[in-house]
């Protein structure tokens, strides 16, 4: 990939692009040094929390990758070892870079960490930070329905996702997000990859959907309604007026 930098420590192999981020080291992706600097700006509040950070050419994400169901609960954050290329963040780097590249909407990647120790290593990652964004799950319970165009404009990006071969292996209300300019834009990427055409651009819009009437039945202020899937539909269809 252009302009992908690497470097390998006793430590860590770590990725990172030089227009992102200078060099980075393991103080980087740890969140107490972000701390100790002053320089966090805020976190999540989902199942792991990603920290948001003040870097020297913006603002970025700071993601530990966690194990989930069974296995997780006793390895948390431990992987079987796999080659560099292979792991979890840099499989992620190397697909979030691509499709800025192509000209999706996605954020950057910044830096990535890939820590092996005996037969399991651990992953992290720095993304940039969508300025003034939010997710459109808590758009609709903070702030009511979405309007047609923004849904149509929804369906329309995730429709540009699928032409380029991009299948999102969770996509969901909450990694689809609004900015102040309302565009849209995709985030979590973790486990997703290229993919011919295929059933699966249909069933990853159902996903989509049925996590829509999900989040309806545990909250009643959850502005979702059905007639919004149309307009969504209408976007990705591309059957919406100019």
């Amino acid at each position: 990939m252009s302009g992908l930098q690497k470097k390998e420590t006793a430590a860590a192999v770590y990725w990172w692009d030089p227009t992102r981020i200078a060099e980075p080291d393991e103080p980087h992706f740890q969140p107490s040094w972000w701390q100790e600097q002053d320089r966090v700006v805020g976190s999540s509040t989902g199942r792991n929390v990603a920290w948001f950070v003040q870097g020297e050419q913006g603002n970025m994400v700071l993601r530990h990758y966690y194990r989930g169901g069974l296995v997780g609960k006793v390895l948390t954050d431990q992987f079987w070892l796999e080659s560099v290329e292979k792991s979890r963040a840099m499989r992620e780097f190397q697909l979030l870079q691509w499709m800025a590249d192509e000209g999706l909407p996605v954020p950057r990647p910044c830096a990535a960490r890939y820590a092996r120790r005996g037969l399991i290593y651990r992953a992290d990652l720095l993304i940039e930070m969508i300025p003034n964004s939010r997710d459109i799950f808590r758009m609709m319970t903070d702030q009511g329905p979405l309007d047609s165009a923004l849904w149509q404009s929804v369906g329309a990006t995730v429709r540009a996702m699928h032409d380029k071969g991009v299948y999102h292996s969770d996509l969901n209300c909450h990694n689809i997000m609004l900015d102040s300019d309302n565009k849209v834009w995709l985030i979590d990427f973790d486990k997703c990859e290229r993919r011919e055409p295929g059933e699966w651009q249909q069933a990853n819009c159902e996903r989509l959907l049925r996590s829509l009437r999900k989040e309806l039945t545990k909250n009643d202020s959850f502005g979702w309604k059905e007639s919004d899937w149309s307009a969504f539909m209408a976007g990705y269809q591309g059957t919406h007026a100019a």
